[in-house]
């Protein structure tokens, strides 16, 4: 019988070794990623509310009439009537939660102009974590303004997902 000579391969010390390391870097690496796909999920839920706004917005200018945005439901419709919803937002609470600064009414008006009826803040966080979140300013000019991840404003940071002051 000959016998083949140059045969090369791997000892079970080698791959118990490439296991391991393999090991220790999904246990670093799967929680970053979790983290990542969170925070994906309330950018993406801030960008939709955004567009939803800008899209109420447009469509007051355009049309030359009123449009309210329902801000518990999500929902766009005509200021005439109040059933011919255009848009809604689906909200999932366990991703993203918008929580707004309106008191009493629960509405936002563009006029046909495209001025908003109020100042209005929105803060999207998921769960309590602030510091991911974004938070949306409506102003009466109707400029719909979003600022950067985990701030208030241009200077100082979000620190709470329900703080609008």
């Amino acid at each position: 019988m000959s016998k083949a000579t140059g045969i090369r391969g791997f000892t079970l010390v080698e791959l118990m070794i490439i296991i391991a390391l393999l090991g220790i870097i999904a246990s670093i690496a799967v929680p970053n990623f979790v983290q990542f796909i969170r925070n994906n999920q309330v950018q993406a839920k801030t960008d939709e509310i955004a567009t939803f706004l800008q899209y109420a917005r447009s469509q007051a200018v355009a049309k030359r009439v009123s449009y309210t945005i329902d801000l518990d439901d999500w929902e766009v419709y005509p200021d005439s009537d109040s059933n011919a919803v255009e848009r809604i937002v689906e909200i999932n609470t366990a991703q993203a939660n918008p929580q707004h600064s309106l008191t009493g009414v629960k509405t936002l008006t563009f006029n046909g102009q495209g001025m908003a009826s109020s100042a209005v803040k929105i803060i999207i966080c998921r769960d309590t974590d602030y510091a991911n979140g974004y938070l949306l300013e409506i102003r009466p000019s109707g400029l719909i303004k979003r600022y950067p991840r985990g701030n208030k404003d241009d200077n100082n940071k979000l620190t709470a997902c329900n703080n609008f002051s």
